[in-house]
């Protein structure tokens, strides 16, 4: 009896995972799909779309609400590389009846276009507010602008969801390029990119493949709403798209951080792309609880248009959610690995943002994915070739030649090298040097931590280069770990700086892929 492991294909894993929540009554229907690198791998809906029993699929077209906001902030930036705006521009300079109060530092430097794109501009969250006025047109919106708005902070100074401050970011856009923001996205980032079937919904075609949005009313029964036709506030949640076209957005967005291709489509530049995916803003940090009961620190904040979560095993997600009456949408990925995933439903019960994460959590997992890819320095190579042999057989003149000013001054070499010398006599003879290094781990190009086998434990070493040419090494660790007393099998980090200073501590390193040029 063969004893192979066999897997599910992760589809079907997740096709099994998602079909559970239409069959609970969580959404009248469900689209999602798998993202990689490439674009989308594999998609499955569940449930119906409308009244005529349409199974929804990738190319079924779903408002998608606040996920909206990436588009019009790409198309900001795009705006800017072409030299007609600047994130810098307050808001003011585009409509000078701009006027806010409510912070003790009254009166205060009105937001600038990046902060209100980052949702820091300091007005209050309007989430409960907004959902009604989403047809506003441009004079109602603005004519409430001029009467005046509530500051809950002082503009740049902490994270809060603004969906009126996107807006009129987004209006300030359209004045800037002379056209509207719809027509700017349209022409300049969706048609450019092959977003086929993505749409502002004051524009969308007719006879389309559309999802009816649903609530469950006292007796269980699904309620369509009418489709929302957004004025004003299109730029915070007027686009409608697929999951064929949203995993091709993503796709595109997370290339900026990869080796990038011949054929990959221009657009937008890859440093405006990662400019939106790094946070601007920090959110407060919390803790959430997993399915098996741990415990998740929630570490992030806001980009541009974008979410941004910092977790050490899964490194930079990205994501963003929507919602509108009816509509409960969300997708995420993780830009180092091309992974993400996209979830669309029809129905504003249940979780899709908590399904989405969990869904891609399976798929890094799965994958063995790390939380981000290191590239060692060719000097981080060769120096840590050089500090084995130093380590092996102290030389002055290779220390001198390798080790800068500085670790001299910290701890003479002569205290030094008895203090290696004492780690080896402890963990015995050490073995013959290996034809590849055992590296353990590394947290920048310019550091790597690596291990020296013994008769009786191992040697962890540690270098970190300077930061000037000609590279030398700046900080030099080493520790013996007895057989007896070995370390957790887990990449750990030395640094005395990176562990605050507590020497002789070993600390868990990022789940992090070392790789050699």
């Amino acid at each position: 009896m063969s004893n192979e492991l066999i897997r599910t294909p992760i589809a079907t894993e997740l096709d099994a995972f998602f079909g559970q929540y239409t069959a609970a009554d969580q959404s009248r229907g469900l689209a999602y799909g798998i993202v990689t690198a490439d674009g989308l791998s594999h998609a499955a809906g569940f449930g119906t779309a409308n009244d005529d029993g349409l199974v929804p699929d990738a190319d079924t077209v779903f408002p998608i609400a606040s996920m909206s906001k990436s588009f019009v902030a790409a198309a900001a930036l795009l705006a800017q590389e072409r030299g007609l705006l600047s994130l810098d521009d307050p808001i003011t300079a585009y409509f000078p009846q701009f006027s806010a109060s409510g912070t003790p530092e009254d009166p205060c430097p009105p937001p600038t276009l990046g902060m209100l794109f980052s949702m820091s501009g300091g007005l209050t969250e309007d989430n409960s507010w907004v959902d009604p006025f989403i047809d506003a047109t441009v004079d109602v919106v603005l004519d409430q602008v001029g009467k005046g708005l509530r500051y809950s902070h002082v503009p740049g100074a902490e994270y809060e969801y603004s969906n009126l401050g996107f807006t009129l970011a987004g209006l300030a856009v359209g004045r800037a390029v002379g056209r509207p923001i719809e027509d700017f996205v349209r022409d300049e980032l969706l048609i450019p990119l092959g977003l086929t079937s993505t749409w502002f919904d004051n524009a969308a075609p007719a006879g389309i493949q559309r999802a009816t949005g649903y609530s469950l009313d006292q007796q269980a029964n699904w309620v369509p709403y009418a489709p929302n036709v957004s004025a004003a506030f299109a730029a915070a949640g007027g686009i409608m798209s697929t999951v064929r076209d949203l995993a091709r957005w993503i796709a595109w967005l997370g290339s900026a951080f990869r080796a990038p291709h011949a054929d990959d489509v221009a657009v937008l530049s890859r440093a405006a792309r990662r400019e939106m995916q790094r946070v601007r803003i920090v959110d407060t940090p919390s803790l959430s609880v997993q399915p098996d009961g741990s415990l998740q620190p929630q570490v992030g904040g806001y980009g541009l248009g974008l979410r941004i979560s910092l977790d050490a095993q899964r490194g930079t997600l990205v994501s963003h959610g929507g919602g509108l009456p009816g509509f409960s949408l969300f997708m995420c990925w993780h830009p180092d690995s091309g992974n993400g995933v996209v979830v669309l439903t029809n129905s504003h019960r249940g979780n899709p943002s908590e399904l989405c994460q969990q869904a891609l959590g399976r798929i890094l997992a799965r994958d063995r994915v790390p939380a981000q890819t290191i590239r060692l320095w060719p000097e981080t190579v060769r120096l840590r070739d050089d500090a084995e042999r130093l380590i092996r057989s102290w030389d002055d003149e290779l220390a001198g030649r390798i080790l800068a000013d500085n670790v001299d001054f910290d701890r003479s070499l002569a205290e030094r090298r008895a203090g290696i010398e004492a780690l080896i006599e402890q963990i015995g003879p050490l073995a013959a040097p290996r034809p590849a290094p055992q590296i353990v781990s590394a947290a920048t190009p310019a550091d790597v931590t690596w291990s020296i086998p013994g008769a009786g434990g191992e040697l962890l070493c540690m270098i970190h280069l300077t930061p000037v040419e000609p590279a030398q090494i700046q900080e030099l660790v080493v520790q013996a770990v007895p057989a007896d007393r070995p370390r957790s099998a887990a990449p750990v980090d030395i640094s005395p700086r990176r562990a605050y200073l507590r020497e002789n501590s070993l600390t868990p390193a990022t789940n992090t892929r070392v790789v050699l040029p």
